[in-house]
């Protein structure tokens, strides 16, 4: 039996049955969609994550200083720094030639401080912060801010502000270009009721595309370490309790793994972006099986109704067996027959599986984005992605998932005894 005439013979039969065979075969399509859906989100979701990790540079270091465990009675007190971020460890990877760029960073978050920013007399409350998110280094998943007026923050800015368009219009300013260049002022206000301003020079409006839209300054370092060190009045902050963080770009991954492995000698919290990707794949690839695990459960119920619309299909040919059997097929043809019926049926469900899942996909992509559009939610991308391993191998697997089922019906057609069969009905 040619590899034509065994197709032919395949299809045929199972055109007798179309309702039973089409029955069949949903079964497997509901396993493969299963599978593509969820795993096609997997791979969206990595590919999403890579390319925000790459935009943002895997060569990036994160360092940040160590501390000590927080006490049990004093849950509010910052804990103390064991191993500080000095000024001088940030000018020293500085002149190493490894290294691209330094950025030191402080945070001004916590300790109750209540920071205003005052224009022309006028005030309003706002969050005062060095933007290290901005860079994409805190959160590299963050949406950049949308820049309305003026200029962005340089790096290293010092004696520059740039704010939140929120922050001019609580102020009752609509006109931002005309506010770029004013003398502004950051004003610092203790619970005891002590003032310190801080000039400032306004360079930039930004639409920060936040839920809250909570009116926002952005400043540099080292403006930063001087609010901070005039609220906790310690002009020695840096010396003492040194940066919150420090974000190293070194020149290649290489390099960033020799500077990784020299901060850690030194006592430091060192975390690159690169190990923090390898953790993430590591991760998704355990959920990518997870999710595909589900669509395994489907495809193994379809295997068992392959089976079964298989034997049935034996019973009701054993005649036509007897007759095949009778003019020279051997138990060989008999078996492969009804082993190629099977995996048409698999092929078939896959196939459509296939088109399923990715057609649903576009759909919840869609949703998706329209969801994140309603909440505010400053996400795009495509989170289903359907790659042509992912196709080959569901087609593949569908085809194996019905070759196995009908092992057994065929091993059963090719022992039947053409006589009997012949007997049979």
């Amino acid at each position: 039996m040619t590899l034509e005439d065994l197709a032919k013979t395949a299809l045929g039969n199972l055109g007798r049955h179309k309702v039973r065979t089409t029955l069949s075969a949903v079964g497997v399509t509901v396993g493969i969609l299963t599978i593509v859906t969820m795993v096609s989100l997997g791979i969206g979701v990595q590919r999403e994550v890579v390319g925000a990790f790459t935009s943002v540079g895997l060569e990036t270091i994160e360092v940040r200083p160590v501390t000590e465990e927080r006490a049990v009675f004093d849950q509010f007190a910052d804990p103390k720094r064991t191993v500080i971020i000095t000024p001088e460890l940030a000018e020293e990877l500085r002149a190493r030639d490894d290294v691209v760029q330094v950025r030191p960073h402080i945070y001004l978050s916590g300790g109750g401080m209540r920071v205003y920013l005052e224009v022309a007399g006028e005030a309003v409350e706002v969050r005062a912060r060095e933007p290290a998110w901005w860079a994409g280094v805190d959160d590299p998943f963050a949406k950049p801010p949308e820049l309305v007026a003026g200029e962005d923050l340089a790096s290293g800015a010092q004696g520059q502000v740039v704010v939140s368009a929120r922050t001019l219009e609580k102020l009752g300013y609509d006109d931002f270009e005309g506010l770029i260049g004013q003398e502004v002022a950051l004003v610092l206000v203790t619970p005891r009721s002590d003032r310190q301003e801080f000039p400032l020079r306004l360079v930039g409006v930004v639409d920060t595309h936040t839920g809250t839209n909570y009116p926002g300054a952005y400043i540099g370092a080292a403006d930063a370490a001087a609010l901070k060190a005039w609220w906790y009045n310690d002009p020695d902050l840096l010396a003492h309790d040194g940066y919150d963080a420090l974000t190293v770009e070194a020149a290649s991954l290489n390099d960033a793994a020799q500077i990784v492995a020299l901060l850690q000698e030194r006592g430091f919290e060192v975390e690159s972006l690169k190990s923090a990707l390898d953790t993430v794949n590591k991760a998704m690839t355990i959920l990518q099986t997870m999710l595909g695990s589900i669509g395994g459960l489907a495809l193994f119920v379809a295997a068992i109704g392959i089976a079964n619309t298989m034997i049935m299909a034996v019973y009701e040919r054993t005649r036509e067996i007897g007759i095949l059997k009778a003019v020279g097929a051997s138990p060989g043809n008999i078996r492969l027959l009804f082993v190629a019926e099977a995996s048409l049926i698999g092929l078939l469900g896959g196939i459509v599986g296939v088109i399923g899942g990715w057609l649903l996909g576009l759909g919840l992509n869609e949703a998706f984005l329209i969801y994140f559009d309603y909440m505010d939610i400053p996400m795009r991308g495509t989170f289903f992605f359907v790659t042509g391993w992912l196709v080959a191998l569901a087609l593949g697997f569908a085809t194996v998932v019905g070759l196995l089922a009908g092992l057994y019906p065929a091993a059963r057609a090719a022992r039947l005894d053409p006589l009997e069969a012949l007997r049979h009905g």
